[in-house]
C-alpha cells in the first residue's frame, strides 16, 4: 500500500434534487457523518459536475424540473468510466420499481419522503467511509 492510499476517501456524495430543503437536510446530516457533499438542483450540467467531482455515491431524484433521473441513471451505468459510482435514486412515484428493470438501473431505491434514519444506513452500507 502507498503512503497515499489513506487520502483517498471514498466518501464524496452528490445529490441531485430540485427540493431545496431535501438537500439542505440531507447534506447537514451527511457532512456531519464526515462525507464531503455537492448538490445540484438541475438534470442540466449534471454529467459535468459528476466528471468535476467525481463523487462514490449519486442520490438522483427521479422527477427533475428539466430532466428524467432514471436516464441520469441509466447514462451512468451504462458508461464504463462512471458505472462504479453508486447510484441510488429517490422519488415519490410509485412507478419508480419501474427503474429497476431498466438497462443501467440504480443500486437501491430510496421512496420520498425518506425515513432519516433508514436513508443514513442505506448511505453506510452502500458507501463506508474510509476509516
Amino acid at each position: 500500500m502507498g503512503a497515499n492510499h489513506n487520502n483517498y476517501m471514498n466518501n464524496r456524495i452528490l445529490l441531485v434534487d430540485d427540493d431545496k430543503l431535501t438537500l439542505n437536510i440531507t447534506t447537514i446530516i451527511l457532512r456531519k457523518k464526515g462525507y464531503e457533499v455537492e448538490t445540484r438542483e438541475y438534470a442540466n450540467g449534471v454529467l459535468e459536475q459528476i466528471e468535476d467531482f467525481k463523487p462514490n455515491l449519486i442520490i438522483l431524484d427521479a422527477k427533475l424540473p428539466d430532466g428524467d433521473g432514471r436516464d441520469i441513471c441509466r447514462h451512468i451505468k451504462l458508461s464504463p468510466h462512471l458505472q462504479h459510482i453508486v447510484v441510488l435514486m429517490c422519488s415519490g412515484l410509485m412507478d419508480i420499481m419501474e427503474a429497476y428493470n431498466q438497462q443501467g438501473p440504480p443500486d437501491g431505491i430510496l421512496s420520498k419522503p425518506f425515513d432519516m434514519l433508514q436513508f443514513i444506513n442505506l448511505i453506510g452500507n452502500k458507501l463506508p467511509l474510509a476509516a
